[in-house]
């Protein structure tokens, strides 16, 4: 037991004499006599100027302590500012006799009035680069202490690391970016951490506010956590999180408050982090989600679910102070919410669950993304139903002085239309869209699929198939941007749809019905609507089978004209008001705004109609001509025969401008000649009957005179014999 008695005695002896040397040394040394050899050897090192204005207090014994005053260093060459960085006050402490055991425990770290001065100039070079270089060539490089990287032992002294508390207090940090055109300030910074020991959780308290003057930001934010620290696992967490913010100014549509709760764990060793528990209120939204990110030593990989509970659109944009889209339905845009689990991995973001709620509406689907600098998105999305007539705007009433305004002189507005070109052209994207029950402009549509394209300038629903009024709609729609005018196209076919619902949900007037196939190609280009008007080229073709033209019964208009002219009165029975068809077609073309059709051909019971003309569109101008022929009985259509009439031509003109049509119908003169046609015959007729009973009068009277005379013949030749 004579060794340790030994052992005890030369540590005792030990203590004595470092206690004795530290009170030698505070009594003999004063530090402040050293403060410009300080400085020389700080110049001598970085070329920049340290002044030390402040005392420097030292402390051995029982903890080796530093505390230093006012303290200024100067800026690199060529930055603007007079200092890089200042303190007003440091203060450092650790405790002794732990320093022994090779462990450092820290007592006090305390910094007050930071003013640190960052900025990079026009060239890309930090004005703390220079003491951050290697030494010079003259210099002897110092030994340097490799440190441990994942997997290697961390050293004793931060294994045993025990830190009493740091308290920094009115820090100001500012950044000028001369390259980018950017600065902003942190003032104040305030930080507070209590009693940390590796592995174990210590209280953490921030608070700092943050002015961005281009474009104008100020944002005050305050977070608390738990901060745990442990180097020797390689792990690191911020658990029970709380970060409010409080963010206004020029930059933002309205000011913004928001409180984020988190769980921030790293764990190096597996090449793991993650957010847990992560809540967001802002805005008048509450968001609940958490992401990991997993490879940290390679290629990390990041997953995530993100989802909202139940918020208001309307108000969301009034909290931003934005007014919200006036609707023809003010009902809508008061029920949103968003389900979404995403992965990103490299260049590629992958969104693999999508579901978003609006209103009555669910969307669901996918989307990928491949490549952030010029991302090419790919996606597949359902939509169950969607009413767009209840979000477009509502129907304004114009007066004819404010449409005049608006559209021209020719009708058609000229207003330029503003496409943001080249986001246009840097779209590269595919993917598909279908909605299982649309209606737009009235109409109606079901099992609706759209292919949708955009690569080079180029963009296009390549594929539009659905159903609508027992009928099917295929088509395509273009859009070409290349050239400085944009240029439009579109197709679609129409097969078996019946027209009379389609007409009256879409004008409120269905004067059409019967089914019908209609085949359509259009192209055009302009930066307004008057120019795509007058741009306009294309063609297609109709056919409509076994329908009615409603609100005119061409056969009672016959008969009633007919009756008039013959001083007769026609009642007007219950003959139904629509003229019926078995088949319309035609045929037309567009050249430069004009619609040139020559083929209009429609059959009925009753009718048959032929029709030619124009309708020239950028002076909205009509001019067509309609010849309807009687080929049969009038009793198809609700009346007695007019036989008489078969054959009768029936012109029908149309002219004048799309705000002033003039029909003509000369239906009076049309009868009136026939009627007289028919006494002209008549009386032709009858003198024709006049003489044919004349001349057989003639002859009856001649065959009595030659009997007579035969007979007084034969009387004379008696006598004589």
């Amino acid at each position: 037991m004579k060794w340790i008695k030994r052992s005890l005695v030369a540590v005792a002896v030990l203590l004595v004499v470092l206690v004795a040397l530290a009170g030698v040394v505070l009594i003999t040394v004063d530090p402040n006599e050293y403060k410009d050899e300080i400085s020389a050897a700080v110049e001598q090192r970085t070329g920049r100027n340290l002044e030390i204005r402040g005392d420097i207090g030292l402390s051995l014994f029982p903890r080796l302590g530093l505390e230093l005053g006012e303290t200024t260093l100067s800026n690199a060459e060529g930055f603007p500012g007079e200092h890089f960085a200042r303190i007003r006050q440091v203060d450092v402490s650790v405790a002794l006799l732990p320093l022994l055991r090779r462990e450092l425990e820290v007592q006090r770290v305390r910094l007050e009035g930071l003013d640190l001065n960052l900025a990079r100039d026009a060239e890309g070079r930090g004005n703390w680069e220079d003491l951050t270089a290697a030494p010079s060539a003259g210099e002897a490089p110092e030994e340097e202490t490799p440190s441990p990287g994942a997997g290697e032992p961390v050293p004793p002294a931060l294994r045993g690391l025990d830190i009493a508390g740091v308290n920094v207090r009115d820090a100001r940090v500012s950044w000028r970016d001369a390259q980018a055109g950017t600065e902003m300030t942190i003032d104040p910074f305030d930080l507070t951490l209590g009693q940390l020991r590796m592995g174990e959780e210590a209280p953490l308290e921030i608070s700092l506010s943050l002015q961005v003057p281009d474009p104008g930001l100020d944002a005050r934010l305050e977070t608390q956590g738990l901060l745990m620290l442990d180097p020797a696992g390689q792990r690191y967490a911020l658990r029970q999180m709380v970060t409010r913010l409080d963010a206004r100014g020029e930059a933002l549509p309205a000011p913004v408050e928001a409180r984020l709760e988190a769980d921030l764990v790293a764990d190096l060793a597996s090449g793991l982090a993650k957010v847990e528990r992560l809540t967001l209120d802002a805005l008048e939204t509450h968001w609940t989600g958490l992401v990991e990110v997993t490879g940290l030593d390679a290629t990390p990989r990041v997953q995530g679910e993100l989802r909202s509970g139940r918020f208001n659109p309307r108000k969301v944009l009034a909290a931003l102070e934005m007014e919200a889209p006036a609707t023809a339905d003010p009902e809508v845009l008061t029920q949103a919410a968003l389900d979404l689990a995403f992965n990103m991995q490299g260049e590629r973001l992958d969104v693999d669950q999508l579901l978003m709620t609006l209103d009555q509406s669910t969307l669901s689907g996918r989307a990928a993304l491949q490549g952030f600098a010029q991302p090419a998105v790919t996606f597949g999305i359902d939509l169950d139903r969607i009413d767009l007539d209840r979000y477009l705007p509502p129907a304004a009433e114009e007066t004819g002085d404010a449409a005049g305004k608006e559209t021209g002189p020719t009708g058609w507005p000229d207003t330029p239309i503003a496409l943001p070109m080249e986001t246009l052209r840097g779209l590269n994207l595919e993917g598909t869209f279908r909605v299982d029950d649309f209606r737009v402009s009235g109409l109606r549509m079901q099992g609706v699929s759209l292919k949708v394209k955009a690569r080079d300038g180029r963009l296009g629903v390549e594929s539009i198939r659905g159903n609508l009024y027992n009928g099917s709609l295929e088509g395509r729609l273009g859009l070409d941007v290349r050239q400085d005018t944009p240029t439009y196209s579109a197709g679609a076919a129409l097969s078996s749809v019946r027209i009379g619902p389609l007409l009256d949900d879409l004008t409120g007037d269905g004067k059409l019905t019967g089914t019908g196939d209609v085949n359509l190609s259009l192209s055009t280009r302009g930066d307004s609507v008057r120019a795509l008007v007058s741009a306009l080229d294309g063609n297609g073709d109709l056919r409509f089978r076994d329908g009615a033209v409603q609100g005119i019964n061409i056969a009672q208009v016959i008969r009633q004209a007919e009756a008039r002219l013959r001083g007769q009165t026609l009642e007007e029975g219950d003959a139904p008001r629509q003229t019926d068809f078995t088949e319309l077609t035609g045929s037309f073309t567009i050249e430069d705004g004009l619609v040139r059709n020559d083929d209009l051909q429609a059959a009925s019971p009753l009718l048959r109609v032929r029709g030619q003309g124009e309708v020239d569109l950028p002076p909205r101008r009509l001019d067509y001509r309609v010849d309807t022929n009687l080929v049969a009985t009038l009793e198809g259509q609700g009346g007695r025969p007019l036989d008489n009439l078969r054959n009768l031509n029936l012109p029908i003109t149309v002219g004048g401008t799309f705000d002033d049509p003039r029909i003509g119908l000369d239906l009076e003169s049309v009868l009136k000649a026939r009627v007289e046609q028919e006494a002209e015959q008549a009386r032709e007729e009858a003198e024709q009957r006049v003489r044919e009973e004349a001349d057989a009068a003639l002859q009856e009277q001649e065959q009595r005179l030659k009997e007579e005379a035969g007979r007084l013949q034969e009387q004379l030749l008696d006598r004589f014999r």
